[in-house]
């Protein structure tokens, strides 16, 4: 255990080092603070331009930099050398999988937690009345995360960084549209129906963890629905992060 802390607590301070991970950080506070333009700009609700600008950027900005580090997790590793430093120490590949998934959460939550204090800022300054669909929103953002982290985690084992951003990328798109998968398998005929079933239960479902649509309707999300979304998220991750270590187990850097 405290060897895994020790590379979690490595990875958090080589992703808090990384130039890329600050820019972004701070685009994203400038960005949210720049909902002030939008405002004059739009036929909508103050209310509606607040909650639906500020959670749209910092989705957008958190899930990039997420598939960022997490997609070219190994292959920094690889370009240093380092991890040839760490897989001939007595310690196993699989705790270097999880610790390294855990450093990045660690940063991912971080930089949410600073987002959402300036987005809970903005709200209080434009006195714009708070939902319970405001903090499920950003929860089911932090459970996108969680599980973008673990795909990018997963396909890096096996691919280069670019190969890995393209399936991940794919992969939450699809799933963003797994819903409508059910609808339209009901539609269809019985071969091409089965098929959009199957990718129904066999894909991950992003929109169990999205309630950025009930917050910026200003719409309840109820614990049922949260628990779902989050259950999805930690079930899927696992999945992700046990294929990842029987990846790189086998993996030869010779």
């Amino acid at each position: 255990m405290k060897q895994l802390g020790v590379l979690a607590l490595a990875g958090f301070r080589e992703a808090i080092r990384n130039r890329v991970t600050v820019v972004v950080a701070v685009f994203a506070l400038v960005l949210i603070a720049l909902t002030t333009v939008v405002m004059n700009l739009t036929v909508f609700s103050l209310d509606r331009v607040v909650t639906d600008f500020g959670l749209g950027v910092m989705s957008l900005l958190m899930i990039s930099l997420a598939i960022f580090m997490s997609v070219g997790m190994l292959n920094r590793e690889l370009e240093r050398r380092t991890v040839f430093l760490i897989v001939s120490r007595p310690l196993s590949r699989s705790k270097f999988i999880v610790a390294r998934y855990v450093g990045i959460m660690v940063t991912l939550t971080m930089l949410l937690a600073a987002m959402s204090a300036v987005y809970a800022t903005q709200i209080w300054f434009f006195d714009v009345p708070l939902h319970n669909s405001m903090p499920a929103a950003i929860g089911g953002l932090w459970c996108q995360l969680l599980l973008l982290s673990a795909m990018g985690v997963f396909f890096s084992s096996m691919s280069g960084p670019i190969t890995a951003a393209i399936c991940v990328v794919g992969l939450y798109l699809v799933g963003q549209w797994t819903a409508d998968l059910h609808v339209i398998a009901v539609k269809l005929g019985p071969v091409t129906g089965a098929i959009a079933r199957a990718g129904y239960y066999v894909l991950p479902n992003f929109a169990r963890m999205d309630f950025k649509p009930q917050a910026a309707a200003g719409m309840s999300v109820t614990l049922g629905e949260f628990v779902d979304g989050l259950g999805t998220s930690v079930g899927w991750s696992l999945l992700f992060i046990v294929g990842a270590t029987l990846l790189f187990q086998r993996r030869d850097f010779k």
